[in-house]
């Protein structure tokens, strides 16, 4: 069983994706050009919004202080950077593809910290989350093979 600084630290670790997620999406839906990308946007982003606080809450529980924020600068989430240009672009195969490359790793990073010890009552969360997760990456996928 991991310790409670292990479990701290890789919840923190889904939260500082999580974020870059969330954030991601707020910004996509305050530029995407259609109607129905914005929709699926804000309700992403706020799927998302609802995963970090989950997240924080059960940091909480364990002791430990939540992160708050992403880590939008860091070099495995510059395509959640790449995302903003791309919707600034308008080209909605681009944009779903982008959004689905960061599901991609939102999922990684889920796989990641199942593979670990968690308590199994964190560990039931994160699953949770993860098949969200995925739900929404596939989902990407097929709206993107649609346009293509």
């Amino acid at each position: 069983m991991m310790g409670k600084d292990e479990i701290v630290d890789t919840l923190n670790d889904l939260i500082r994706i999580v974020e870059d997620s969330h954030e991601a999406y707020r910004q996509a839906a305050e530029t995407a050009a259609e109607d129905d990308l914005k929709a699926l946007f804000n309700d992403l982003a706020a799927q998302r919004g609802a995963i970090v606080r989950e997240l924080q809450r059960l940091v909480a529980e364990q002791g430990g202080a939540p992160d708050m924020g992403g880590t939008v600068l860091g070099g495995a989430h510059r395509f959640f950077l790449e995302l903003k240009s791309t919707v600034l672009g308008h080209d909605r195969a681009a944009i779903l593809g982008e959004v689905e490359r960061g599901e991609s790793e939102c999922v990684r990073r889920y796989d990641e910290a199942l593979a670990k010890e968690l308590p199994l009552p964190i560990t039931a969360v994160v699953a949770q989350h993860l098949d969200r997760i995925r739900v929404d990456r596939d989902r990407m996928a097929m709206l993107r093979g649609e346009v293509a």
